[in-house]
């Protein structure tokens, strides 16, 4: 019986994504509202990032932020100790900051790859990052989701979520 439940289910989940995927996408769809003006203050945004981790300047950064406890979290981090995903907690900034702006290590950020998509006052940046830390040979690299909002006419990184690796090619 309950095999018969299950099949049936499955059945009618197939036929329903069929049908969604069979329907004509309406035109409006996909029609972001993006200004000139907005993509040049969140391309500041961007460079405000690297530079502030680049220099170690922690305040500029924060004042990049939406506030404090916002999701930012690496994906290795999710699940966090034990992997229970009852317990997942993305707010994790506390962590970046200790090891960017409080451990004494400097580092140098490069973004490439930089993907705005925005509509009206809500921007998904995607990229990817290289982060050395100087002096070394040493770093890693990754990529990187941003969503960012803008709120009394300044856009500010509502979460990021990101991927580390270890630099393979330490130049």
């Amino acid at each position: 019986m309950c095999c018969r439940l299950l099949c049936g289910f499955f059945a009618l989940f197939a036929s329903m994504s069929i049908g969604v995927a069979a329907e004509k996408i309406p035109r409006y769809v996909s029609v972001h509202q993006t200004s000139p003006d907005d993509r040049r203050a969140i391309e500041t945004v961007l460079s405000t990032y690297t530079r502030s981790v680049s220099t170690g300047d922690e305040s500029a950064f924060e004042a990049l932020l939406l506030d404090k406890d916002i999701p930012f979290s690496s994906t290795d981090e999710l699940l966090g100790p034990g992997g229970d995903p009852a317990h997942v907690d993305t707010r994790r900034y506390e962590r970046f900051r200790k090891s960017v702006f409080a451990s004494g290590t400097h580092y140098a950020q490069t973004f490439h790859n930089v993907r705005i998509e925005q509509d009206g006052p809500l921007a998904q940046v995607s990229l990817d990052f290289v982060t050395r830390i100087r002096g070394t040979r040493k770093g890693g690299y990754g990529f990187k989701t941003l969503h960012l909002v803008k709120t009394h006419g300044q856009w500010k990184i509502a979460s990021e979520f990101y991927t580390v690796h270890a630099l393979r090619d330490p130049r």
